[in-house]
């Protein structure tokens, strides 16, 4: 009598704490696998009861073991079966408490297992560690690629500047790229444009600039992407320590550090490294020195510069005109294509210098 009271009452209730699981599972909720254990134990101690009462008879002893089976086999399936429904929604609300204390209870010894991060997320979790501690000079654009219109200029030449550039922000300089006076806007040209077309041949570009921000090349992309959006504006204008200028940063830039290169339409796939005869390589100048130290099997390393280009114009002290040559840590370095009227360094020649033993 005892082992059919005692495994109806066991069968009822873990039916009900099926069909609660059932529902809170399909609600997602995390406590649902805490009444797998309540589930288990009520199993368990329904065994060690029939274990303790049972004659001791093989014949009885198969026939609790399938009996054991039998009733996790129906309340498995009767609970699944009810915890699509309404009944299990009014169980769920019912029991809230216990289920919420059970769950706080066996939390120490639940099995939970940790998700793990998807390649693309594990990148993205890793840039955000890294991104408080990446500084700018590490993501601007070096002056020597920085695209600029000069002050003097009309908004019609401005607009043929933005058109061949691709870009919708450029720096405002005076008599030289040092002399930043302030930001043009592609869009400020377009409400010029509409409002009066005659404008653009007889107002300068330094009357349609916005203030320019800058910012020093040792602050770290998170402050400024923090500063930028205090601010409300899309670039900003990087010095170095000694308040000359050292390059742009837009928040594109500070945003690819994040997530990755982020394309468009105008972005120009530029060939970094092309080999020329007797082991002369030409080089873009935003080339990493890291990548001319993996080319050429040399150790080059510098505080202040991370890009060739930028090596090239700290040893010659000044913005090359074209034709400049240097020779450095057995590097020979020659400045061949340069847009002297903007300052802007187009290709570096790079060989290595072959020491005789």
């Amino acid at each position: 009598m005892i082992f059919a009271l005692s495994g109806i009452t066991v069968l009822l209730v873990l039916t009900g704490l099926a069909s609660i699981q059932s529902r809170l599972e399909l609600a997602e909720d995390s406590r649902a696998g805490a009444l797998s254990i309540a589930r288990a134990v009520l199993l368990v101690g329904l065994a060690a009861l029939w274990l303790i009462y049972s004659p001791g008879t093989r014949e009885l002893g198969a026939w609790l073991a399938l009996a054991l089976l039998a009733i996790w086999a129906f309340q498995q399936f009767i609970g699944r079966r009810l915890g699509a429904t309404a009944f299990a929604e009014r169980m769920v609300s019912r029991t809230e408490p216990f289920v919420s204390r059970w769950a706080n209870l066996v939390a120490p010894i639940r099995l939970v297992i940790p998700e793990v991060a998807e390649a693309y997320e594990q990148e993205l979790l890793d840039s955000v560690e890294e991104f408080s501690e990446t500084v700018v000079r590490e993501v601007m654009v070096p002056r020597v690629d920085m695209e600029v219109v000069d002050a003097d200029s009309s908004l019609q030449d401005a607009l043929s500047t933005f058109i061949a550039s691709g870009y919708s922000r450029l720096p405002v300089v005076g008599e030289d790229v040092d002399d930043v006076l302030g930001v043009l806007y592609l869009k400020d040209l377009a409400r010029v444009v509409h409002q009066d077309p005659a404008l653009l041949g007889s107002k300068k570009a330094v009357e349609a600039a916005r203030p320019a921000l800058f910012t020093p090349e040792s602050k770290s992309v998170a402050e400024l992407l923090q500063e930028m959006q205090k601010v409300s504006t899309q670039i900003a204008v990087v010095v170095d320590e000694y308040g000359g200028v050292a390059g742009i940063v837009t928040v594109e830039d500070l945003i690819e550090e994040l997530v990755g290169e982020i394309g468009d339409e105008y972005d120009r796939e530029d060939v970094s490294i092309e080999t020329l005869p007797d082991g002369i390589y030409r080089m873009h100048p935003r080339t990493s020195l890291d990548q001319v130290s993996e080319l050429l099997d040399i150790d080059l390393n510098d505080e202040d510069v991370d890009t060739v280009g930028g090596l090239l114009v700290k040893t010659i002290g000044e913005l090359p005109v074209g034709g400049e040559e240097v020779e450095l840590d057995g590097l020979w370095l020659k400045a061949e294509r340069v847009l002297a009227k903007k300052g802007q360094l187009l290709s570096v020649l790079v060989r290595k210098i072959e020491t005789v033993e």
